[in-house]
């Protein structure tokens, strides 16, 4: 079955009734067929894998989007009244869309224990993948302003939602201004205490008024390493660890005294989760 056609589908008609025969069509399947397949591959059956992409969705907006109302999320997840999304987001999660937007942005998405599955199962990419797809640019600087979050790699939300505050309040949409993130470490490998990530957007040339807890920063001009990539988070990581690790061993190349850099080209849920574009810089010390 072809999963990431199924996943694209379903993530594109978020707002519309799906039915099963449409479903195995995409699929090129009987319903019968498609529907055993799908639990077989995916441990869901089709009427549930809809729903918590829907609430997958949602979770994302409620927490990112803070400025949409519960109704107008409901109806962009395909729900036909606030009521139904409410008690579907429940039942699912144990709060209500309200109660999780006043202070739940902690509790994982309700489809995070099948991304975590799919991720691991499902077209995984090889260290041969990324080599052919290194490149060396020289790039100039870029000024950036920052937001730096340290600490529980759980609170990172937090961090997130406050950015993304920022920069509405300030007019810097991602389609004008580019978005950065700094990766100082590996969240699974260093003490939850130790966790060090930075947010970053394209500095305008207008002045700003920032946060208490922001900073103007600089991307040095310098010699990178470049890998764009297209995947969920999971397929990130692993291109972030192969330039880190195997690019560098590879090539005798030596990282320089900056952090890695995630330039978040295309988002969820803008574009289907497995769809998102990022493109990796990596600093080479010579």
């Amino acid at each position: 079955m072809q999963v990431q056609q199924l996943l694209s589908y379903l993530q594109a008609n978020h707002d519309k009734a799906v039915s099963l025969a449409a479903l195995a069509k995409v699929c090129g399947y009987s319903p019968f067929h498609f529907q055993r397949l799908c639990t077989q591959q995916l441990g869901l059956g089709p009427g549930k894998l809809n729903e918590l992409i829907r609430l997958h969705r949602a979770y994302h907006l409620l927490l990112f989007r803070r400025w949409l109302s519960v109704t107008d999320i409901a109806f962009d997840c395909g729900y036909q009244s606030s009521d139904t999304f409410s008690r579907a987001f429940k039942r699912v999660t144990g709060y209500t869309p309200q109660q999780f937007k006043q202070g739940n942005s902690h509790l994982p998405s309700p489809l995070q224990p099948y991304l975590t599955r799919w991720n691991k199962e499902l077209a995984m990419p090889v260290n041969a993948e990324f080599a052919d797809n290194v490149l060396i640019h020289t790039l100039p600087e870029i000024q950036v302003c920052a937001l730096r979050h340290t600490g529980q790699p759980a609170r990172l939300n937090n961090s997130i939602q406050r950015f993304i505050g920022w920069r509405r309040e300030n007019k810097l949409p991602p389609a004008s201004y580019r978005t950065f993130n700094f990766l100082h470490n590996d969240p699974t490998t260093v003490a939850p205490d130790a966790f060090c990530f930075d947010l970053a957007c394209e500095r305008p040339s207008r002045a700003v008024l920032l946060a208490d807890d922001m900073r103007y920063d600089t991307i040095p001009a310098g010699r990178y390493a470049c890998l764009k990539v297209v995947g969920g988070d999971s397929y990130l990581e692993s291109a972030v660890n192969y330039l880190t690790t195997d690019f560098l061993d590879a090539y005798n190349e030596e990282m320089a005294d900056f952090p890695v850099i995630v330039e978040r080209v295309t988002f969820y849920p803008e574009v289907p989760y497995h769809q998102a574009e990022n493109h990796i810089f990596l600093l080479l010390s010579k």
